[in-house]
């Protein structure tokens, strides 16, 4: 009887483990890959040392909606329309007090208010 190679043992399972993997495997998820609906309870988004945040875009790829972290650490919600002018800002101004901003349909100022008293 002839001797059997460990390491030739253990090519062929390392090479067979790779072909299963690589059948079963779609295409991988990344920035274009599309996970369907999903249900949670929470999410929770961390700063990466460029704020957390989270973006929704249109049918077109248009930016509709900001919900995360500014520059000076606070969080807000800036809303777009459909050709990307801002439209409402809730959110903290630099002075740490809450702001309200809405604007017209090109992105010119129409209304402010902050909660300072």
């Amino acid at each position: 009887m002839v001797g059997v190679d460990i390491k030739s043992v253990l090519i062929g399972v390392l090479g067979s483990c790779l072909v299963f993997i690589l059948i079963g495997a779609d295409e991988p998820v990344g920035l274009e890959g599309n996970l369907g609906d999903i249900t949670v309870n929470s999410i929770t988004v961390r700063d990466d040392g460029h704020g957390g945040f989270i973006t929704a875009y249109n049918q077109d790829q248009k930016r509709t909606l900001y919900l995360g972290t500014g520059k000076d650490a606070n969080g807000y919600v800036q809303t777009y329309n459909k050709y990307e002018e801002p439209t409402a800002y809730i959110g903290s101004n630099r002075d740490m007090d809450g702001v309200i901003v809405l604007k017209d349909r090109y992105g010119a100022l129409g209304y402010t208010q902050t909660g300072k008293k």
